[in-house]
């Protein structure tokens, strides 16, 4: 087979940011005849590159997530090695995480409107309904559960479009890592925390987490100012202080959050595209559907700085935002009824599993 070998050149732009494993930064990839394209670099950090497990698990993080080509999903383009050193090149998202966004209303005094929030968690269970129901090349279930699903690894570019990144400790369902936690600790589960093995329903529960944040104005569900070890024990006990969530707070969407944080993986919903398709007909119900171009507008408008130099997007005329909830909400209906089969993801090397074989795989109970 004829065979193509290219050069590519990366330079580096500025640190997005640093911890756990490695670093991500922002660079140019520079090609043949002046082609520029603006990516993220991700490279182990010193400590761990001499490290043979790291080096592992980081090349493990970019096989898993390869073929995983979804629009909620930060794609990964490529892996490489530079000086004996890896690194691979995944999709540069202009924006802001979730948590950064969050702390800013915080400081700001501002709640992020209830039908942003759910519309976010929905984009998120998207991405996670597709993971969990990929197949890889060679026919076999991935079984992939996330891990690591929080506010810190959700992102939301300057489009209004959210993303879900770092699968650094996402892993099949069949592996298990009793000697150290894998995540971030106010997000786990009870069964994470106890190091016991996981399935999909895990990032349900650590999804819960997240939307529970948002709906709170930014607020942890448990107490985080306390030891390390009370951490632990309320996180496998599944202690949640339900009296931060607003006293207003509609008890439809109150019942499908208690379902996603549900002590008993048992008791949560039976899949991850349920809960996303739960979140979806709460906010059809509801009506002035928010998309993409609603969360850009309130981001616009809460942010400016975040959007500086970059043009306003408009459509039909609209005159950007305008303040309010309500306000920021008529925007165009969406069709309900995702179908994780009509994703534009399915035109990958993977296709996803129908509920008889999820069954049989051993990821669904």
């Amino acid at each position: 087979m004829k065979k193509i070998i290219g050069r590519m050149e990366y330079e580096i732009l500025e640190v997005i940011a640093e911890g756990g494993m490695g670093a991500v930064f922002k660079a140019l990839m520079k090609g043949a005849n002046g082609f520029e394209k603006v990516v993220a670099i991700k490279t182990l950090l010193n400590c761990y590159s001499k490290d043979k497990r790291f080096i592992n698990r980081f090349i493990d993080e970019a096989k898993l997530v390869a073929n995983l080509i979804h629009e909620n999903i930060v794609q990964i383009y490529q892996l490489d090695r530079y000086m004996d050193e890896y690194y691979f090149v995944l999709e540069y998202v202009d924006g802001i995480t979730l948590h950064d966004f969050l702390e800013f209303l915080r400081v700001a005094k501002t709640r992020l409107p209830v039908k942003l929030a759910v519309f976010i968690a929905m984009s998120v269970a998207r991405a996670l309904a597709y993971a969990h129901s990929r197949y890889g090349c060679d026919g076999r279930p991935l079984n992939i559960v996330h891990c690591d699903v929080c506010s810190h690894n959700i992102l939301i570019n300057t489009e209004g479009v959210v993303k879900l990144t770092d699968f650094g400790v996402a892993r099949a369902v069949t592996v298990k890592e009793r000697n150290s936690y894998s995540g971030k600790l106010p997000f786990m589960s009870p069964e994470q925390v106890k190091k016991q093995s996981l399935d999909f329903r895990s990032d349900i529960y650590s999804l819960g987490v997240v939307l529970f944040n948002m709906l709170s104005g930014g607020k942890p569900c448990r107490h985080l100012n306390v030891h390390p070890h009370e951490i632990i024990l309320q996180a496998q006990q599944n202690y949640i202080d339900w009296e931060l969530l607003p006293k207003d707070l509609d008890e439809e969407l109150l019942a499908v959050l208690r379902c996603m944080l549900a002590t008993d993986p048992d008791k949560r919903y039976p899949s991850t595209a349920k809960t996303m398709k739960k979140l979806e007909q709460y906010i059809l119900r509801r009506g002035n559907v928010p998309t993409i171009v609603t969360l850009a507008k309130y981001m616009r408008h809460e942010m400016p700085a975040l959007f500086e130099g970059k043009p306003e997007y408009r459509r039909n005329g609209g005159n950007g935002f305008s303040g309010g909830e309500e306000e920021i909400l008529k925007t165009l209906k969406i069709p309900g009824n995702f179908d994780p089969e009509s994703d534009p993801g399915r035109l990958s090397k993977t296709r996803p599993m129908n509920a008889e074989e999820l069954l049989a795989s051993g990821t669904q109970k």
